[in-house]
C-alpha cells in the first residue's frame, strides 16, 4: 500500500519503460558497488604487501649487480681466452704453411 504512493503504478508502455529504467539503476549501482569494493581490496593487499615488495624490489636488484659482475668477468676472460685462441690458430696455419711448402 505504501509503494503504490510514493511511486505511481503506470499501465502499458510506460510501466515497461519504468521497469527498464529500475533495472537500469540497479544493475549500474551494482556494477558501482563492486567496482567500488574491488578498489578497496586492491588498496588494502597493496598496503599488506607493502613490505614483501620491497624485499622483492631490493632481491631484483642484487640479482642484477651479480649478473652484470658475472658479465664482466666472463668479458674479461674470454678476452684473454681470445687471445690464447688467436695464438693456437696462429701457430697451427704457421706449422700447416711450413709444412706445406716444405714438400713443394
Amino acid at each position: 500500500m505504501l509503494h503504490n504512493l510514493i511511486i505511481p503504478q503506470y499501465r502499458g508502455t510506460n510501466a515497461m519503460l519504468f521497469e527498464g529504467v529500475k533495472l537500469m539503476v540497479v544493475g549500474m549501482t551494482t556494477v558501482m558497488l563492486f567496482l567500488c569494493l574491488m578498489i578497496l581490496f586492491i588498496t588494502l593487499v597493496s598496503y599488506l604487501t607493502r613490505g614483501s615488495a620491497a624485499r622483492e624490489v631490493e632481491a631484483i636488484a642484487a640479482e642484477r649487480a651479480l649478473q652484470l659482475l658475472k658479465r664482466k668477468k666472463t668479458k674479461e676472460d674470454s678476452s684473454q681466452s681470445a687471445d690464447e685462441d688467436i695464438a693456437v690458430i696462429t701457430a697451427a696455419v704457421a706449422a700447416y704453411e711450413s709444412e706445406r711448402f716444405a714438400k713443394a
